[in-house]
């Protein structure tokens, strides 16, 4: 049996920013400690746990660990966060717990016939920085043999208990935006003297709009800009604007493209007009791409239930998951909580019924034969 209910609630009190869960580290290397199983630490805040079960390959199994900066608000709860303006606002708690969970549930089958190691990987700084590059680039995929991957994610927009998958394309890779257009300020009402940035501004922005509408829908990107800013004063252009926004797709191609056509775009207004635009922009995430095999073996187990669920479409949202497929074979699943406050809520919260339901699906794939 497993204790994930008492585990989710010690870890909801103490949530930490990204690359400080030092708490947390410290709780989760207890809990594995009284388990037939070794551990190290990793990506200086991480923990990997090694189920060694005589195979030359292994299956690996992933949990996010940080929390949010955001200051509780269930305060009719009597385990709210401990520490002021931080918060699991985002679920990591929930899967931490299933992921000990599984690892109880799974120490206690010593006369289960396994077809794999098992690795368990708790991830810091999901939210921020990345942190499943920085496992990947660890060196723990070649040393454990890891062939395939799988994580869980609560999801309050999917019916209590219900898992939410799809084949191939299901997160966007993305990637932050920056462009800055420098030129000469002036007074409005002496515009012969200057450059108005806020007009090339404003053309640029429908150049490149313009340009995303051609791609075609199935390709699921995005090209948007939340952050317009310039000047200070009404009546005077300033010298400069700041573009920030996100290019999001499912394939490199795809995403190339854009960026391609955003330097042609540029160019032509630079030429155009007596302007300098500088265009900064980050590699981001990859697209998160499920695996069909994992994908079929998934479905397969729910075949003869009603609480599967396969997505039509894609989320354009990101997640850093998306690492770990470039090592392996991956899967990615939502798990419903039909909660009544969105992720990154102050008032997020979720039925532990579910944690019950995260560790039943880790028990079923841990054998999958690759």
């Amino acid at each position: 049996m497993n204790n994930a209910k008492q585990i989710r609630r010690d870890l909801h009190q103490i949530p930490e920013l990204s690359y400080t869960e030092f708490e947390t580290q410290k709780y989760i290397l207890n809990v594995l400690s009284k388990l037939n199983c070794s551990t190290q630490k990793i990506a200086g805040t991480g923990v990997v746990a090694f189920f060694d079960k005589g195979y030359s390959k292994s299956v690996a199994f992933r949990a996010d660990m940080d929390a949010l900066p955001i200051k509780e608000e269930n305060n009719n709860i009597d385990y709210c966060s401990k520490n002021d303006g931080i918060m699991h606002a985002c679920g990591h708690d929930g899967h931490m717990a299933i992921l000990l969970g599984f690892a109880q549930e799974m120490d206690t089958r010593q006369t289960h016939q396994y077809n794999n190691n098992i690795v368990l990987i708790f991830q810091p700084s999901e939210e921020t920085k990345g942190g499943a590059k920085n496992i990947c680039d660890s060196g723990i995929f070649e040393d454990y043999n890891i062939e395939a991957i799988f994580g869980i994610h609560l999801y309050p927009d999917l019916i209590i208990g219900k898992i939410g998958c799809k084949e191939g394309k299901f997160m966007a890779k993305a990637s932050e935006v920056d462009i800055t257009i420098t030129g000469q300020g002036c007074h409005s009402a002496q515009i012969e003297n200057g450059v108005d940035v806020i007009y090339i501004g404003a053309k640029l922005i429908q150049k490149l709009y313009e340009m995303e509408a051609k791609i075609s829908k199935d390709e699921f990107t995005v090209l948007k800009f939340g952050n317009f800013h310039a000047g200070t004063v009404r009546n005077i252009l300033p010298n400069s604007c700041v573009l920030q926004g996100s290019y999001r797709s499912f394939s490199d191609e795809i995403f190339n493209y854009m960026i391609e056509q955003t330097v042609l775009e540029i160019k032509k207004i630079e030429k155009l007009n007596e302007c300098q635009i500088k265009f900064v922009y980050s590699e981001g995430y990859p697209a998160l791409i499920n695996d069909k095999i994992l994908f079929e073996k998934l479905k397969s187990i729910h075949s003869e239930s009603d609480d599967f669920i396969i997505f039509e479409k894609p989320f354009k949202i990101a997640e850093d998951f998306s690492f770990y497929a470039t090592k392996c074979k991956s899967l990615f699943m939502y798990l419903g909580t039909d909660s009544d406050y969105p992720l990154h809520n102050s008032k997020f919260n979720f039925d532990e019924l579910v944690l019950q339901k995260g560790i039943d699906t880790y028990l079923s794939l841990m054998d999958i034969e690759l």
